[in-house]
Formats: structure tokens, C-alpha cells, sequence
């Protein structure tokens, strides 16, 4: 594929995370839309203003960092968080622990459903 869009692509899919700046909001939804649709992955995509809500509405993981720009994008995201030093922890500990809670609930639901077989 020698396209503009697979030459990005290939571009991209070698990086661990990908920055847009100065572009617009339905570019920055169209990024995120190419990644899900040809990797198959979770994307998360984080954002301050009013220019992020599209990108952080088309990510299934929406962060909103509560800034000068407006509240738009902290009103369109599952997660907000103050400033952007507490990504870090919002996925490490917050992830993880909900990671937990999940397995837990799965293995709750398999112990019951033997007990109700058995």
C-alpha cells in the first residue's frame, strides 16, 4: 500500500505512542480510527480542548486534562485528570487495580456458576 495513509501507517505502527499537533480535529479522529481499524488495538487518546473532544470520543479510552482551553474535552473523556504528570498514575495504579477487580469478578462468576452445575 503506497498511499499517503499506508505510508503513515507503517510510519506509526513502529511507534510506542503517536503526538499531533497543529492539526485538525477530525485528522487527529482520523489517526485513531486508522490505528483501531487496521491493528485491532485499544487506543487512548488525551486531550485539553475544545479541538480534542472528536479524537477523544473515537478513542475507546478518553482522557480529558482539565486546562485553560475549556471543558469540552474533560466533559467528552471517561477518565480527567488535572494535569498530565498524573497520567502515570491514573494508568499504573488505577489501571491495575481495575484489572484486579476484574479478574476477580470473572473468577467469582466461574466458582459460582460450578457450584450452581454441580
Amino acid at each position: 500500500d503506497d498511499s499517503i495513509e499506508g505510508k503513515f501507517y507503517r510510519l506509526a505502527k513502529e511507534c510506542k505512542s503517536v503526538l499531533g499537533c497543529r492539526l485538525e480535529p477530525k485528522e487527529k479522529a482520523e489517526i485513531v480510527k486508522l490505528m483501531q481499524r487496521r491493528e485491532r488495538v485499544t487506543t487512548l487518546a488525551i486531550g485539553d480542548g475544545n479541538n480534542d473532544t472528536v479524537m477523544i470520543k473515537t478513542a475507546e479510552i478518553g482522557v480529558g486534562i482539565r486546562g485553560v482551553e475549556g471543558t469540552s474535552a474533560v466533559s467528552a473523556s471517561d477518565y480527567v485528570i488535572s494535569q498530565f504528570r498524573f497520567l502515570k498514575r491514573l494508568i499504573l495504579v488505577h489501571g491495575r487495580l481495575n484489572n484486579r477487580r476484574i479478574c476477580q469478578l470473572v473468577y467469582y462468576i466461574f466458582y459460582k456458576t460450578s457450584l450452581a452445575v454441580w
